[in-house]
């Protein structure tokens, strides 16, 4: 029986097990620094969830734009020190975060007479957000290819907080399902503008409409501009 068992093994490949957690890694320990900005960002999307569906309008937009903080600076802290988990970790993070929290907020903040619609376009904004993430690990990494989630969610967001008629909402959500997926190149914030953008993150975390409605602008600007931006550079190389 036990040489039978071992010429099983031998032409099987397969090698005896010395416990179930003898040749596996702790996933705990695989965790770096930017991995634990990952794990922020998506905690973050989460908690934003649950306030809103509690109602707490201003408290679910700071967990959003706090997601958008962590996820910057998840980038940022693997460039300098590196990670690991972040590859795989950063889709789910920002699909609850810059997909499924800010769907959520739109839904919660208006009072919705056309429901089918509106789940009809935010069910397209998901898939083509899902995309997008998903065509960043095959496309460059030095720019995104079609305008970036987080950009997207706080455009959702401002309009929703900003309570902007419904159907703006509408067609807001559906143009940047499109532009996610499109194949404009943006540039990333955290190379260039890092220091107004997070200036004008934290300002609108006061909740006043004035500096949302400042947010609101500057994405804007950045959606619109951005891509000539990036053409400008390329013909200075």
């Amino acid at each position: 029986m036990g040489e039978r068992a071992a010429e099983d093994r031998k032409v099987e490949g397969s090698i005896p097990s010395r416990g179930i957690f003898m040749n596996e890694k702790n996933i705990i320990r695989e965790i770096s620094p930017a991995d634990s900005f990952t794990i922020m960002n998506g905690v973050c999307g989460l908690l934003s969830i649950f306030f809103i569906l509690e109602e707490e309008t201003h408290i679910s937009m700071i967990f959003i734009l706090l997601a958008v903080l962590a996820d910057g600076m998840d980038g940022v802290v693997a460039r300098r020190y590196g990670g690991h988990l972040g590859r795989y970790m950063d889709e789910f993070s920002d699909i609850v975060s810059f997909l499924v929290a800010p769907i959520i907020f739109s839904w919660s903040t208006y009072e919705m007479d056309f429901p089918f619609l509106f789940m009809a376009v935010s069910s397209f904004f998901l898939i083509t957000g899902m995309l997008h993430l998903i065509s960043y690990h095959i496309g460059r990494k030095d720019v995104f290819n079609g305008a970036p989630t987080p950009a997207a969610a706080i455009m959702i967001v401002a309009i929703s907080y900003l309570a902007f008629p419904f159907w703006i909402l509408l067609f807001g959500m559906a143009l940047l399902g499109i532009v996610v997926v499109s194949p404009i190149l943006y540039p990333r914030i955290e190379k260039y503008f890092v220091v107004p953008a997070v200036a004008i993150i934290v300002l609108a975390m006061s909740g006043y409409r004035e500096t949302v409605f400042l947010l609101l602008i500057s994405t804007l600007i950045y959606l619109v501009g951005g891509p000539f931006y990036i053409r400008g550079s390329n013909r200075n190389l």
